[in-house]
């Protein structure tokens, strides 16, 4: 559940970045900070005082951070931001740290005069929208037509990454956390990986880490 495939870390490295990043401050967060709350008193939804009252957009340069939405004490996870993810204090959508980390952090007004003043930064914001609304009907979908084991499916076969010629899926998360991902309980998660491991499409590693022995049966799930 990505937004987007671009690391913007990797162009903020181009020479033709560097006064966008420049303009960025660091921000460090701890696990379970609120990054972004609709509901905070501060004028652009951010939970920090010192933010720009005209809102912030944010890069992740380190760590991770759930996004997601809250309504009748239900939560609805759309995305996980990790490293190289962009995203704005205004969308309306709660931020919360997973983990420690740190945040790349400019006011609105000053990112749209470098997308307005620098051709490549608007190139490249354009294909980020293009993904994040692809990836946003997807998620839309996933929650409105999906079950539990469609969601926590996907969000395997999203995280697993090759290592060594093996599929790894590091969750990353807390079984609390990973339930809240997609929309469940802890023990409705709990019993769904331990019956993808007793199948033969896991096989638990640790702790928080599986290996995708079958990801023909794991996308079958997620259909």
């Amino acid at each position: 559940m990505k937004f987007a495939e671009i690391n913007l870390l990797s162009e903020l490295a181009k020479p033709e970045f560097k006064d966008l990043r420049a303009a960025m401050n660091e921000r460090k967060f701890v696990a379970t900070e609120m990054i972004a709350d609709p509901l905070s008193i501060a004028g652009d939804g951010m939970t920090k005082p010192d933010e720009s009252a005209a809102g912030s957009v944010f890069i992740v340069k380190e760590g991770r951070l759930r996004v997601f939405l809250a309504a009748e004490g239900k939560e609805f996870t759309l995305s996980t931001l990790e490293a190289g993810d962009i995203y704005t204090s205004h969308t309306g959508t709660f931020v919360q740290a997973l983990t420690p980390g740190v945040l790349l952090t400019t006011s609105i007004p000053v990112f749209h005069t470098y997308m307005r003043d620098i051709p490549q930064v608007s190139k490249v914001m354009v294909r980020i929208l293009g993904n994040m609304l692809k990836s946003t009907f997807g998620i839309i979908d996933d929650l409105v037509f999906g079950d539990a084991s469609t969601r926590l499916a996907a969000f395997l076969l999203s995280v697993a990454k090759e290592e060594s010629g093996r599929s790894i899926a590091r969750l990353g998360m807390t079984g609390e956390q990973l339930a809240q991902h997609v929309g469940s309980t802890r023990q409705t998660v709990s019993t769904l990986l331990n019956d993808m491991v007793r199948s033969g499409i896991l096989f638990r590693v640790k702790r928080g880490v599986f290996e995708v022995i079958d990801p023909a049966r794991l996308e079958e799930l997620t259909k």
